[in-house]
């Protein structure tokens, strides 16, 4: 059988899409990926990604600077541009403002002749609506709530809220990253159906350190926000006002890529704080960053709870701090309060930009850091959350539709 998985985002930055990829190929099937290419770094990681894979990774749009004629970029990027500003002021952006290229996705995997896709993301829910519509079999993964997140003006929300309902209503099956994203979406649609929970977890084997001690030497909590990209907006200014409220003094490791301008910013306004330290780290491989991540101690998800897929949503950074063994503050999202009922003493819910609070659960984590015990939230970690377990409820999914 050959599934065929439809993006547009680069292997390395979608987890999601390579870890469902790599499971189908361990059942068996003949898988090819089909996205967009736009970065020559993110595409040098997809290839290291898929090493000793069978998987065959293509293209439907190639605009990575370098490797096609500038006119054809400036051509694609350009009529993006102009659907996003008329979906600005006249709301009629169509299928050019959430993508690139939507139908050339459509073209290219039907000419895959697949016998069952997968369709993920924004442009990937548009192709599959449409190869639902020519009798094809398809699933879709529910990653964030896209009609509900990034409200920009310039946003096609009304076009994702119409892929959103015909996905849920059509779909040979749905799937989303909690389950309160996944009872909203079938109440917001009135579906029949509810999307199948499959959580951000990552394979057991990308903690070859796990259960190891998480002393480092260091006599102050180490605390870790990590993510892609590092920037403002994103729950970190919270944390530095907390942070001046804080007596005892803490590292704070940042994780991932952060321009020279914010990291500045970061220094300057850390710097003044009760003499705490901070450590930057550059982008880290997801196999090895819960090794890292398991010789600290407090993981920070810090979500806000607006837009809605902010407050619904399950990132993969709460679930890899649990993977690694350490306590987590996390501000109370219905998403995370979902992962806290869980873990009682490992995940203190803390309330969105509640600085003094914030500063007050530090505190007393601090205090109590030497009391926490990794294995007594493991075996939950496992039995509910574990990569292993989301396989499971997709194996089931797959032997129930195909």
């Amino acid at each position: 059988m050959k599934i065929c998985l439809l993006s547009d985002h680069h292997l390395c930055i979608n987890p999601r899409l390579w870890k469902e990829a790599f499971f189908y190929e361990k059942l068996g099937f003949q898988v090819v990926v089909l996205t967009k290419w736009q970065n020559a770094e993110h595409k040098k990681r997809d290839l290291e990604l898929l090493k000793e894979h069978t998987i065959v990774y293509k293209c439907f749009l190639n605009i990575t600077p370098g490797e096609v004629q500038p006119i054809k970029r400036f051509y694609f990027r350009i009529r993006k541009r102009i659907a996003s500003e008329i979906q600005r002021y006249f709301k009629l952006g169509g299928s050019w403002a959430i993508n690139h290229a939507p139908k050339l996705l459509l073209k290219k995997a039907l000419a895959e002749k697949a016998d069952f896709y997968s369709a993920h993301l924004e442009c990937g829910f548009f192709a599959g609506v449409l190869l639902l519509k020519a009798g094809k079999k398809v699933s879709f993964d529910f990653e964030d709530w896209y009609s509900r997140d990034y409200l920009t003006p310039d946003r096609a929300t009304g076009l994702l809220q119409k892929l959103e309902k015909y996905a849920l209503h059509h779909g040979i099956f749905c799937t989303a990253a909690s389950d309160t994203m996944a009872k909203a979406l079938q109440n917001t649609y009135q579906s029949k159906r509810r999307p199948e929970t499959i959580y951000n977890s990552f394979p057991e084997r990308e903690l070859p350190s796990k259960y190891q001690t998480t002393a480092t030497g260091s006599k102050r909590l180490q605390i870790v926000w990590t993510s892609r990209t590092v920037g403002p907006g994103r729950g970190i200014e919270t944390f530095l006002s907390a942070a001046k409220l804080v007596k005892q003094p803490f590292e704070f490791h940042i994780i991932g890529e952060c321009s020279a301008p914010y990291r500045q910013f970061l220094q300057n306004e850390l710097s003044s704080s009760n003499g705490h330290h901070l450590i930057f780290h550059d982008f880290i491989k997801h196999n090895q960053l819960l090794s890292l991540l398991s010789t600290l101690d407090l993981g920070l998800a810090i979500e806000n709870n607006e837009p809605e897929n902010k407050n619904t949503t399950i990132s993969n950074k709460i679930l890899q701090y649990l993977q690694a063994g350490l306590q987590v503050l996390a501000t109370d999202t219905e998403g995370q309060k979902e992962v806290a009922v869980y873990f009682p003493q490992a995940v203190k819910t803390v309330r969105t930009n509640d600085p003094e609070n914030w500063a007050a659960v530090i505190e007393t984590i601090t205090r109590n850091r030497n009391d926490f015990k990794i294995q007594e939230h493991q075996y939950i970690y496992e039995q509910y959350f574990s990569w292993q377990k989301q396989e499971e409820k997709l194996k089931q999914l797959i032997n129930n539709h195909l």
